[in-house]
């Protein structure tokens, strides 16, 4: 954490955070699906993307509490925050730094992350892609270009496809979700890293 990032939040050790977390509001600003893998119990899921949006469901006169998987989102969410006028704390080291203080967590549908089968995948076709290049046929070096060029397409649009198809996948559906005929309550998002 450098200086300037400790002068502008009042960090929290999870310790911390444990022991006034009934006088708190605990914000978690992870995906859906990380929240729904495992989550600190009462805490409410807005994900970072969604906060600035979604402000009158932050709940009001309690310290607010910003947690993540390692405490770089709940920064930024702070930040944003703050800049509405909040003063929010962040809890150091996130969800990681909980576990390992021996803190108990919710747990729920282990799920990997929509960034992390983005990452996976677009490896797996790079990957493949340059190996079938250059040991079977140089026109498989298309398939190295084609991530290359979705990958670029999603960081000047801020839009990633394959994130939006893995979004609708079976795999990547929450419990209790509803068909995909209705989308009012499915995970919004879904960018490439």
């Amino acid at each position: 954490m450098t200086q300037a990032a400790q002068t502008i939040y009042k960090y929290l050790s999870p310790e911390q955070v444990a022991q006034a977390k009934e006088q708190s509001t605990l914000l978690d600003v992870r995906s859906p699906i990380e929240f729904e893998s495992e989550h600190i119990e009462g805490a409410l899921n807005i994900p970072l993307q969604e906060l600035e949006g979604r402000l009158e469901d932050i709940p009001r006169g309690k310290d607010l509490v910003m947690i993540c998987r390692s405490g770089k989102r709940a920064e930024r969410g702070a930040y944003a925050l703050m800049c509405k006028g909040m003063e929010p704390k962040v809890m150091t080291g996130g969800v990681l730094a909980w576990q390992k203080a021996g803190l108990k967590l919710v747990e729920g549908k282990k799920m990997l992350p929509i960034e992390r089968q983005i990452q996976l995948i677009v490896g797996v076709g790079v990957l493949t892609g340059v190996l079938l290049g250059a040991f079977v046929n140089p026109w498989f070096l298309i398939l190295p270009g084609f991530f290359g060029a979705g990958l670029t397409f999603a960081g000047l649009s801020g839009t990633c496809a394959l994130g939006l198809l893995l979004i609708k996948a079976p795999w990547n559906q929450l419990p209790g979700e509803c068909s995909s005929s209705d989308s009012s309550n499915k995970p919004k998002g879904g960018c490439c890293p």
